[in-house]
């Protein structure tokens, strides 16, 4: 056998090794990612209610059961209101944090460090946290200092319960974004913006025409992350509102949860999940695709 022969068996060799050290992976992977798929694509088409062994197939009718109920049409509406304010907020503040940590800011590096924090602890601990705090905390110091618009709770209020939670979101949400930004600041070339400045640039057209068009990938990151987040908001409304007042702050996923686990319309909620999947996997394809138009290579 020459060496030729030899190279060609011994990478056939390594070739199957490593394919069965993907294996396990493999089966994991199918088991608890594509069979629910598939489970809930089948459940979407029956009356299963969860507790029945009994199937019976009605089609379609779960689908258009979910698009002429007022109900979720109003949890659409709000899911896009939020994530359009989530979105919003984030991506600009992260951004802005991000530029004044990668300046010369004396002490910088134990801010980012404290700042980092929020983003450690779990959504529904801190939604816990600040439910007795809005409801509790800030109504009573209302209370001391005179001041009857503190007295009642936002979270009691259907106008000003989403902008609690959204807080609370956005609070514990900067975090991971301006890590990211930070890195993407680091890809920025130097020389151009030192060659900018000697042109006499300014400060904010070498923002907006060298540092911009290099973070477009990492906003891009960033926009699907946020908006992934807020079109599947759960823990923080179960942990604050549970959707109300008056069902003010039920979100597509708050909707499923009751539709599956408290009402037990499992196949309902299984059409409903379908739907928030699908439109969160459009609004990410349409945001990659124009992003990799804009994108700096």
């Amino acid at each position: 056998m020459n060496s030729q022969n030899r190279r060609m068996t011994f990478f056939k060799k390594q070739s199957i090794i490593l394919s069965l050290f993907a294996v396990p992976q493999a089966i994991i992977y199918v088991i608890f990612f594509i069979a629910p798929i598939i489970g809930g694509i089948f459940y979407s088409f029956t009356d299963y209610n969860g507790i029945n062994k009994k199937l019976n197939f009605v089609g379609f009718d779960n689908y258009r059961m979910v698009f002429s109920n007022s109900r979720f049409l109003k949890t659409v509406m709000f899911n896009v209101k939020y994530s359009a304010l989530l979105v919003l907020f984030i991506v600009s503040l992260s951004l802005v944090l991000a530029l004044i940590l990668n300046s010369s800011l004396k002490g910088k590096t134990v801010f980012r460090s404290v700042f980092f924090f929020p983003a450690v602890l779990p959504l529904l601990t801190m939604g816990l946290v600040f439910n007795s705090i809005i409801t509790k905390g800030l109504p009573q110091l209302g209370a001391s200092l005179g001041l009857e618009s503190w007295e009642i709770s936002v979270l009691s209020k259907p106008d000003t319960a989403m902008y609690a939670i959204l807080f609370v979101a956005i609070w514990q949400g900067l975090a991971i974004p301006t890590v990211l930004f930070l890195a993407g600041l680091q890809t920025v070339p130097k020389e151009l913006e030192e060659s900018a400045s000697l042109d006499g640039a300014t400060a904010w057209k070498r923002f907006l025409y060298i540092t911009l068009p290099f973070l477009v990938p990492t906003i891009t990151m960033v926009f699907v992350l946020t908006l992934k987040q807020g079109l599947m908001v759960f823990d923080l409304i179960m942990s604050m509102t549970q959707g109300g007042p008056a069902g003010s702050t039920e979100s597509m996923a708050m909707l499923i949860y009751n539709h599956g686990f408290v009402e037990r319309r499992l196949s309902v909620a299984m059409a409903e999940a379908l739907i928030l999947a699908v439109i969160v996997c459009t609004v990410s394809f349409i945001q990659i695709v124009w992003s990799n138009r804009k994108r700096i290579y």
